[in-house]
């Protein structure tokens, strides 16, 4: 570690408080509009602005905390180590486990027989069906029948994650 990395660590740390902090805030609108609500769009806005520009919202959700957050703990991990192979290890555990937690949303909404046409049901399988999609032609969906595909999806993503946390780096 070089000198002034752990100062830098605490930065990041306080940027992925203020982050979070803004997507607790982004389900209350009123907080935004707080003079609290404001200081944290002013603090955040800087570095989440171009990350929006790259990816877009996914099912009317605004994913770019999320890739913010990632890419910061993946910089804290590099500073850490400085060993680019556990930065990018994990960026890709980040990401399979935010599909994970997705695809699983998805399993239980099947269980659970959701509302098919509530914003939020619709947003996570919009979301969510790209991974069950390779799926479908060993699982195809039918009506009023539990869809089988997200499961093998959920299967192979814990197997992803496995997978990588046993990778030895360095």
């Amino acid at each position: 570690m070089f000198p002034g990395a752990g100062f830098i660590q605490i930065l990041i740390n306080i940027l992925i408080l203020l982050l979070i902090v803004r997507a607790i805030f982004s389900w209350f609108p009123q907080m935004l509009y707080s003079e609290a609500g404001r200081i944290i769009v002013l603090a955040t806005e800087w570095y989440l602005a171009p990350i929006r520009r790259v990816i877009p919202s996914a099912g009317g959700l605004d994913l770019s905390f999320l890739v913010g957050i990632i890419l910061l703990y993946a910089l804290q991990a590099f500073i850490g180590s400085a060993n680019i192979l556990v930065a990018l290890l994990v960026i890709v555990r980040s990401a399979l486990t935010f599909c994970i937690i997705l695809v699983l949303i998805r399993v239980f909404f099947g269980f659970f027989q959701m509302d098919p046409w509530h914003p939020i049901t619709q947003m996570i399988m919009q979301v969510s069906e790209p991974f069950a999609r390779p799926f479908r032609q060993w699982f195809p969906r039918r009506p009023r029948e539990f869809d089988w595909a997200p499961v093998a999806a959920l299967v192979v993503l814990l197997g992803a994650l496995f997978l990588t946390s046993i990778l030895p780096v360095g």
